[in-house]
């Protein structure tokens, strides 16, 4: 997996430890910056859904959050080719729910999301302005989520 698009850690919840896993998927048109690399559309995305279906098959999903940059509308989208939305489904869909799936804001669907393991529920779902008056702080607006342990 390239640098800086990844980190990972266990922190202490009350529901007991927790490991969280944030990313970085590139986007359609990422690039290799200082380089003669020439990249085809979506080539450093799938290269990097690889690399995390590896990491997903070498640890547990219990107890297992998933966030980050997707750069991807779960299940929708004429950007995206159907091959791409098909590798993150089997990538991340067939090992966790992804629970902002559905989750937009002005009309929007989130390309941030949180996915999560087998044993944790979203108990609540929200979206956080990227806008402040008429000045526009991100090109993504956030995402919140208030999460529960337990057997779904």
């Amino acid at each position: 997996m390239p640098p800086g698009r990844f980190v990972s850690g266990v922190t202490r919840t009350s529901e007991g430890p927790m490991t969280v896993m944030g990313v970085c998927i590139p986007w359609a048109d990422s690039r290799v910056r200082g380089t003669a690399v020439k990249r085809m559309r979506w080539e450093d995305h799938r290269q990097y859904l690889d690399g995390l279906s590896d990491v997903l098959d070498r640890i547990p999903v219990e107890r297992l959050i998933l966030v980050g940059d997707f750069n991807q509308r779960i299940q929708q989208g004429r950007r995206v080719p159907a091959e791409v939305r098909t590798a993150l489904q089997a990538v991340v869909g067939s090992r966790m729910t992804i629970a902002t799936a559905g989750l937009g804001f002005r009309g929007r669907r989130s390309i941030d999301h949180v996915a999560l393991g087998s044993d944790l529920t979203a108990e609540y779902l929200g979206a956080i302005s990227n806008l402040d008056g008429e000045r526009r702080l991100s090109d993504h607006f956030g995402v919140v989520a208030g999460l529960s342990a337990g057997i779904k």
